[in-house]
């Protein structure tokens, strides 16, 4: 469900649900000058072959931020009026896939926050007017993937995850970019039943209730699907 992963993007300041990484990936330079996908609100995606939109109150706004060049997203399960929202600057990692970056030195009340992996970051694919976040590798199948990128340099958070210790951008995106495929990999093999499945969300008008996709959308989503696919060949990504 597209809730899982919201979700996971809200949460990224919690390393276990993402990749902690104590160098900036993603300064001012390195940031889209242009949104990605446009603002508004977007909504859960059920089905492949005759999509349709899930465009209940649980919708997420995102907004996006010219100067900053930073997305921020709303929690659509906020409570009392408290502010959950995740600001993340997004960078390219190539051929449809992006990585989105937050910094977690300091919360809502400015209060610091320092610690080692600093930069939390997700991966997700994006095409038009759809978003799928990547599920993020489990602690055990990171420890495997840092072994193949020895050019990096990686030590462990107090709970015993791996994090981006130091190393070049370029060596981090490659690393990014093989934590994708691996996840799309296990997802594909079913390996833990457990798993998140690839969610796709699209943009909509929250609150519209469940409707067909329409063209623009249906275009968007199988846009969404063909690039999953051409990560992991002969595997149908068919969200929830």
């Amino acid at each position: 469900m597209l809730r899982i992963a919201l979700a996971a993007l809200a949460m990224l300041a919690a390393s276990a649900c993402s990749y902690g990484s104590a160098v900036n990936l993603a300064p001012m330079s390195a940031r889209l000058s242009n949104p990605v996908i446009g603002p508004g609100d977007y909504c859960e995606v059920k089905g492949e072959a005759a999509p349709f939109i899930v465009a209940h109150e649980d919708c997420a706004p995102i907004t996006w931020d010219q100067a900053t060049r930073t997305y921020t997203l709303v929690d659509p399960d906020k409570e009392d009026g408290h502010d959950e929202s995740i600001q993340s600057a997004v960078i390219s990692l190539g051929s449809g896939l992006y990585a989105a970056q937050i910094d977690t030195t300091a919360d809502k009340d400015g209060a610091s926050h320092r610690s080692a992996d600093r930069y939390q970051l997700e991966v997700l694919f994006a095409q038009g007017n759809a978003f799928a976040m990547i599920p993020p590798l489990d602690d055990d199948a990171l420890r495997m993937l840092t072994k193949r990128h020895a050019q990096l340099k990686f030590k462990n958070d107090p709970a015993g995850r791996p994090y981006i210790a130091a190393g070049s951008a370029d060596r981090i995106k490659a690393f990014l970019r093989d934590a994708a495929q691996t996840s799309l990999g296990l997802i594909k093999e079913r390996k833990d039943e457990d798993r998140d499945k690839l969610s796709i969300g699209v943009l909509d008008a929250g609150g519209a209730g469940e409707h067909p996709a329409n063209d623009q959308q249906t275009k968007d989503i199988e846009a969404i699907l063909k690039l999953a696919k051409s990560m992991t060949p002969d595997w149908s990504a068919a969200p929830h």
